[in-house]
């Protein structure tokens, strides 16, 4: 038993929660050889290898002076390259335009390949970032070189990852790499680390809660000592390219909380574990929800259809529930409605998404009804502490004062309103006793009857027909139908006869 009351996650290891939950975990990491984490390969497009200044150099720069780095462009005559494959693959430099001490100067790599892999790495991280609100460039520094435990091969994977984002002034401007102001944090390869505990039931030292200018060689050098015990070894080296890990911050949180979440109600319920004391709620149908708030007491600030108002009762009843439609529906508009009902309830709401285009289009929303005072953006390209920590300054000196509300008078008007259009919609759709049939699905078939001629005949008692009676007009106009010549044919011989 757990200290927080729940029971732990070895207690229950043979249970179906437990078989799902390492079910979830496995999709989550790929200890495959396509994990460039893993198995790192240098590639064309992909990457680039640093070779100056030192890797020690670079970080300090990057993470603790957070200085912007700039690429040294090589031209033709500026650099000779190696003779021979088994020479160093570090350029030498020739004449007088060789490369500054703050520039970064990658290996083996013309002026033109080197435009083009920054621009591929800026190109395909902007859109990820864009898309997903996630980092997937980095600078990696120090390789772990491994063997590999099923075929002995030796292994290279990046250590201490530190994301970057690619910039440049202006298209004849040298690209620059730097921290991005809010996600400076650096990583030890979360990866590797799982599969080192994985294969070889060792876990790598934790990285300096705090860093300083010594930090980065005093960890690699702890690092090194405990790759010499295992018969591997650490690379200085600084690597440029594209790494995702994002799934294993959810990797970790079910593996370090697996007992915790084993018993959330949600999680049990999506797992399709029985739960035997559920509680039952009566929840609203669309036909009934929008009268059952008064106008006084809605605060929503978006148009809402019955299906909308039902999402938002369910959230304002603390349900959970999947809100589903296509582009288009309204979805962000509920969502953004749900939200100023909470703010109107005194409470707080994180909205989260994998996708960047869906927080920006809820902010726009609530932006555009005067709400951005109670939004506080903490995933954004533009955001960074400094604004963070101001916007929650701003806040807790804020004294907000309240608009004059409407009049009762205005309140019961309002609801005289949609009392009347409710009763409409109600009465639109009630079926007519002897007909059998409601004003919508009369007018219904009628539009499908717009292209047919139009027969000026006027019935009797129209008020008073049933369905029965209606079949019986059906069978006299369908007999009519085969003797309507005797009525149009002007030379029918017995056409005008009454007998």
């Amino acid at each position: 038993m757990q200290e927080n009351g729940f029971p732990s996650f070895q207690e229950n290891c043979g249970s179906p929660m437990t078989r799902r939950i390492e079910d979830w975990k496995s999709r989550l990491i790929d200890l495959s050889r396509r994990n460039n984490l893993l198995y790192f390969k240098p590639s064309k497009r992909g990457n680039l290898s640093v070779s100056r200044p030192n890797m020690e150099i670079i970080f300090n720069k990057l993470t603790l002076r957070k200085r912007h780095l700039e690429f040294w462009y090589p031209q033709e005559s500026d650099v000779s390259k190696p003779q021979s494959s088994s020479s160093s693959k570090l350029l030498s430099f020739n004449g007088k335009n060789g490369p500054t001490a703050k520039q970064l100067v990658c290996k083996e790599t013309s002026r033109t390949d080197l435009e083009k892999i920054l621009k591929n790495l800026q190109r395909r991280s902007l859109s990820d970032y864009r898309e997903r609100g996630v980092r997937i460039l980095h600078a990696a520094f120090g390789m772990l070189v491994w063997k590999d435990k099923e075929t002995s091969e030796e292994v290279r994977s990046p250590l201490v990852l530190v994301p970057i984002e690619l910039d440049r002034k202006s298209f004849r401007e040298p690209f620059s790499i730097s921290v991005p102001p809010i996600e400076e944090e650096v990583v030890l390869n979360p990866a590797l680390q799982v599969k080192l505990k994985t294969d070889f039931q060792v876990e790598l030292p934790l990285l300096p809660e705090y860093w300083e200018s010594q930090s980065l060689l005093n960890y690699f050098n702890a690092v090194a000592q405990f790759a010499n015990e295992l018969g591997w070894r650490v690379e200085a080296t600084v690597e440029i390219g594209l790494f995702s890990f994002h799934k294993l911050v959810i990797y970790n949180d079910l593996d370090t909380n697996a007992g915790l979440i084993a018993q959330h109600p949600i999680i049990r319920t999506i797992a399709g574990a029985k739960e035997e004391d559920s509680e039952t709620i009566s929840l609203p149908e669309e036909k009934d929800v929008e009268s059952m708030r008064p106008p006084e007491k809605t605060f929503q600030v978006l148009d809402a259809d019955s299906s909308q108002q039902v999402s938002i009762e369910y959230a304002l009843r603390g349900q959970s529930f999947v809100m589903q439609g296509p582009p288009g529906t309204g979805k962000s508009q509920t969502i953004a409605n749900i939200i100023a009902e909470c703010i109107a309830q005194g409470k707080s709401v994180l909205f989260v998404s994998d996708k960047m285009a869906a927080l920006e289009v809820v902010s726009k929303r609530l932006r555009e009804v005067g709400l951005s005072s109670f939004c506080l953006e903490l995933h954004s390209s533009k955001a960074n502490k400094r604004d963070v920590v101001a916007e929650l300054k701003r806040c807790l000196d804020e004294h907000l004062v309240p608009r004059k509300l409407p009049s009762p008078h205005a309140f019961e008007k309002l609801r005289m309103l949609r009392d009347s259009l409710n009763n409409y919609v109600v009465s639109l759709h009630q079926k007519r006793v002897k007909l059998q049939k409601s004003a919508y699905d009369v007018l219904g078939e009628l539009s499908s009857l717009e292209c047919v001629p139009f027969v000026a005949v006027e019935l009797p008692h129209l008020g008073s027909l049933t369905p029965q009676r209606m079949l019986e007009l059906e069978d006299l106009m369908a007999r009519l139908k085969t003797v309507w010549q005797v009525m149009e044919d002007p030379d029918f011989a017995w056409r005008g006869y009454r007998g």
